[in-house]
C-alpha cells in the first residue's frame, strides 16, 4: 500500500517515508557534518514567516548548504532536509519508502512509487497530520529538487 493519500483536492503522505542514507529527513547536527563534512557555507536565513522562522518561532535558525543539500535548523528542534537538487554530482541516497529516488527518476516513476499523479513540473505533498509539505519539481520529465514548504 502506497504511503500517499489522497484527500480532498490535495496529497497527503507520512513525512517518514522520505529518508537520506536510511535517516529521516530531520536529523541532528552532528550527524548531518558527519555523514556530509563540512558545509561549503552556514548562514542564518532569516524567513519572514514559516516553521523555520525566527520571528514566528522565537528561535534562531542556522542553515548547513552543501550546495545540492540544505538542512536548515538548531540545536533545540534539529536540522530539516530543506532542499535536495537532483543530479549525478548528489552522492546520497534519497529514498520514498523502499524505493530510490534519483535525477533519473521520471515522473511517470515516481507517480507509481508515490500513488501521486504530478501535473505541471511538481506537485506539493502535504505531511500527514501537519500544515507542512514537501514541493517536488520535475524538468525534462525528471526529478530535479525536493524543497520543504510551510505555511505563513
Amino acid at each position: 500500500m502506497s504511503n500517499v493519500y489522497g484527500q480532498n483536492d490535495y496529497e497527503v503522505m507520512e513525512s517518514s517515508s522520505l529518508k537520506i542514507n536510511g535517516s529521516g529527513f530531520n536529523l541532528k547536527k552532528e550527524l548531518i557534518l558527519k555523514s556530509f563534512g563540512k558545509p561549503t557555507r552556514i548562514f542564518e536565513p532569516k524567513y519572514e514567516c514559516g516553521f523555520l522562522s525566527e520571528d514566528e518561532q522565537g528561535n534562531k535558525y542556522f542553515s548547513l548548504d552543501y550546495g545540492n543539500l540544505k538542512f536548515t535548523g538548531n540545536k533545540k528542534e534539529g536540522y530539516q532536509l530543506e532542499e535536495i537538487h537532483f543530479g549525478p554530482a548528489l552522492r546520497c541516497k534519497i529514498t520514498f519508502g523502499k524505493k530510490l529516488i534519483s535525477h533519473t527518476t521520471t515522473r511517470k516513476e515516481f507517480e507509481s512509487i508515490t500513488g501521486v499523479k504530478i501535473s505541471g513540473s511538481g506537485k506539493t505533498i502535504y505531511n500527514k497530520g501537519a500544515d507542512d509539505a514537501y514541493i517536488f519539481t520535475f524538468v525534462n520529465d525528471r526529478l530535479a529538487k525536493i524543497e520543504y514548504w510551510s505555511p505563513c
